[in-house]
């Protein structure tokens, strides 16, 4: 995911506010698209939740239980995503 951020220059960083997180945030010329990583049985989202409704990206999603599988994340052509 960073090596296509780079290639695309999209900003990536991570979001916190309180006990609230958001894993992965993409932003490219305004639009943003936020990535919640859950790799244990834990399957709050809270965060990503709290983030949708300050921020209203362009697109958000969970990746792995819950969500669209690793494999798949780790295919997928990020700028698809905005």
């Amino acid at each position: 995911m960073a090596s296509q951020a780079f290639i695309h220059r999209l900003e990536i960083f991570y979001w916190r506010e309180r006990n609230d997180e958001v894993d992965f945030v993409l932003r490219k010329k305004g639009s943003v698209v936020a990535i919640e990583v859950k790799s244990n049985a834990e399957k709050r989202t809270e965060g990503l939740d709290k983030f949708r409704q300050q921020f209203n990206p362009t697109a958000s999603f969970v990746v792995g239980d819950g969500g669209i599988g690793a494999e798949e994340f780790l295919a997928m052509d990020l700028m698809k995503l905005f």
